[in-house]
């Protein structure tokens, strides 16, 4: 269950009062991490590694709980009330697969511990989407401000004390989660800047104190005329090629949010929402002048189930008018693994009418929180009738179109720490030099620098699969439309019903309600369209698969549990993407793959994270069932559908 809490300004108080007192019992593993003096800590970073690795962290919902019992009753949060039945006792390390507890210190220590020892040396910068401080729901010890705002200095002690210290200047970039309400300053923004004054940027100080968002560069053009990659190959690199994160506060845009309006476009407004979308428009403006790309990240990710109307269409159109600068959307609260992508074929519907986009909500399929099978399964079947919604990338006769990329942006949404699944945590790789993932190969990206469109730029989809005659891996997806389920409140996904206007046909594609109002920029040579500096390759997904049968003698350990990379990428044996030694042992210290060998730690075989990667992995996903069955694996960790 996910709750909001609203922070009246007049109720805070001072977090450094009174200490909280959880109930460890005097185990040390239990033991939450102490707040040293962090004036020892160096100031804000100077955002930029002195080599990069090419890869960086994703960690979202750590929802520390300093309250948590082991063997405690489920029923109670597990704070308390040991049970009789082994069944309702809380794990050690955590209680997988339930709504009702969160992460215990033991399982924030053994993951801070492992990204210590295995990754702060190895990561250009970490991306950490909130949220920090435990759900409020236990009645009976009510989550106050001044332990959100404690928990939150704690966590954000930890991580500085594995990624920020006097050894390590890994850049480290925070969203807000479920904090504030209210538009700024206050002093809940005010809390969070001191919280955060080692990751906010100084110059973005006066921006955050206004809103809780910002923009930090972590690969700035000071980097110098050569950067050493992983394995020690020196690249050229031409100074106008850097990366920045802008990290919002999706609370303005989310429509649980009551205190704010809904991002209104009207001039004049004071809505935190709208200032926010403005603000993002500049920055978008000033790195693409800069010839910049960009990661955008925030808590609660962009969907029309999530976010008030007017937001939505708000986003989604900065999104792809910006897409040459934008190299990805990375965002967490949903704890589900998972993938979606916003189209230009549905904003178009609300560029002239923004309320539209409202009337849609309820032709969605919808989903609910529970962790129930055959709830979970609803989410799922939006997607794949998502996936199997895609335009052709060929057309097929003299009116639809073959899908256009500059009409997508892919979002995704990692899955979580705490254990309303599995823990889990994602490294991704992206492009330092020219090192592609279909042969591992690194060297001088010869085409870095040419402003030329080249062959491959022709087309996006030449080596896709869909039309092969494979097609006893297909299913018939229709069915019943869903019945309303009683609660269920998000609605997410496309919409499916005939339109009056249908931009995707060639005889529309000039009317004015297919057209933006502003000029956009897209490209086929852009990172999050091709191959080429900056672009992201892939990721590993690591996960906690035995925590509910580790106990305080036998921890669990953080294993693979997939990865986006094809299987040739693991040859010849290196410890780039992943770790030699951290790697399954079926593929570890592979000199060559046997004919027709596959692993089911490849399931997709992508060469990049490219929109066209993601797009034609989307088809294969609504095509293929078997393989859209480990999809919905990996969505919810080893969970399985009804």
């Amino acid at each position: 269950m996910l709750q909001l809490l609203i922070l009246v300004p007049s109720a805070l108080s001072l977090v450094a009062a009174s200490p909280l007192q959880p109930r460890t019992g005097g185990d040390a593993l239990q033991a939450p991490f102490s707040i040293e003096d962090r004036s020892t800590a160096a100031a804000t970073e100077l955002a930029s590694p002195k080599k990069l690795h090419g890869q960086f962290l994703h960690i979202t919902d750590i929802h520390p709980d300093p309250w948590y019992v082991p063997k405690g009753r489920l029923s109670t949060s597990c704070h308390r009330k040991k049970p009789r039945r082994e069944r309702e006792k809380a794990g050690f390390w955590g209680t997988p697969y339930t709504e009702s507890c969160d992460s215990p210190d033991s399982l924030v220590n053994l993951t801070m511990n492992w990204l210590d020892e295995e990754w702060a040396d190895k990561l250009d910068f970490v991306i950490w989407t909130g949220d920090s401080a435990r759900h409020d729901i236990d009645h009976e010890i009510p989550r106050t401000a001044e332990e959100i705002f404690t928990l939150n200095r704690r966590t954000t002690a930890q991580m500085e004390s594995v990624f920020h210290n006097s050894k390590r200047k890994v850049p480290i970039v925070v969203s807000l989660a479920h904090n504030i309400m209210y538009p700024g300053p206050n002093e809940v923004t005010h809390e969070y800047a001191d919280i955060w004054k080692n990751i906010v940027p100084f110059d973005e100080t006066s921006v955050f104190l206004r809103g809780a968002y910002y923009a930090k560069e972590i690969i700035p053009n000071q980097l110098g005329k050569t950067v050493q990659c992983q394995p020690l190959i020196l690249l050229k690199a031409d100074n106008r090629h850097h990366v920045a994160v802008i990290s919002l506060n999706t609370l303005y845009f989310y429509d649980s949010n009551k205190a704010v309006d809904g991002c209104p476009e009207k001039k004049g407004t004071d809505d935190p929402g709208r200032l926010q979308l403005n603000w993002l428009e500049v920055q978008l403006r000033q790195f693409r002048k800069r010839k910049m790309q960009v990661w955008i990240i925030g808590h609660v990710p962009p969907t029309m189930g999530n976010y008030y109307p007017e937001c939505y269409l708000g986003y989604g159109q900065l999104a792809l008018r910006f897409q040459d600068t934008i190299v990805g959307h990375i965002f967490g609260h949903m704890n589900v693994d998972h993938f979606f992508w916003i189209d230009a074929h549905e904003l178009h519907h609300g560029v002239s009418d923004p309320s539209l986009l409202s009337q849609l909500w309820d032709k969605i399929t919808s989903f609910s929180w529970s962790t129930t099978a055959k709830k979970r399964y609803s989410l799922a079947k939006t997607l794949r009738k998502d996936f199997r919604s895609l335009p052709p990338h060929r057309s097929k006769d003299n009116e639809t179109e073959a899908i256009n990329y500059d009409d997508y942006a892919v979002v995704n949404v990692g899955p979580a720490i705490v254990p309303a699944y599995l823990p889990s945590v994602r490294v991704f790789t992206y492009n330092v030099t020219h090192w592609t993932p279909s042969n591992g190969v690194v060297g001088e990206d010869e085409e870095l620098f040419k402003e030329e469109a080249s062959p491959e730029d022709e087309d996006e989809d030449e080596d896709d699969d869909d039309d092969d005659d494979d097609d006893d891996d297909e299913e018939d997806v229709e069915s019943e439309p869903d019945k309303k389920k009683k609660g269920s409140k998000r609605h997410h996904g496309h919409r499916h019903d005939p339109d009056k206007i249908d931009c995707t046909l060639k005889k529309n594609r000039d009317r004015e309600e297919c057209i933006f109002k502003k000029p956009r920029h897209a490209s086929k040579r852009s990172p999050s369209r091709r191959n080429r500096l900056w672009t992201p390759l892939g990721y590993t997904q690591w996960y906690l698969p035995d925590l509910d049968n580790s106990n305080k003698s036998h921890p669990p350990r953080f294993e693979v549990e997939y990865m986006t990379y094809p299987l040739s990428s693991l040859v010849p044996a290196t410890d780039y993407p992943v770790p030699q030694r951290l790697l399954p042992d079926p593929l570890k210290n592979m000199s060559s793959i046997p004919k027709d060998m596959t692993s089911r730690y490849t399931p997709y075989e992508l060469k990049d994270l490219t929109i066209s990667s993601w797009i034609k992995l989307a088809r294969r996903l609504g095509r293929k069932k078997k393989l859209f069955r480990r999809f919905v694996s990996f969505m919810y960790l080893g969970g399985e559908e009804d």
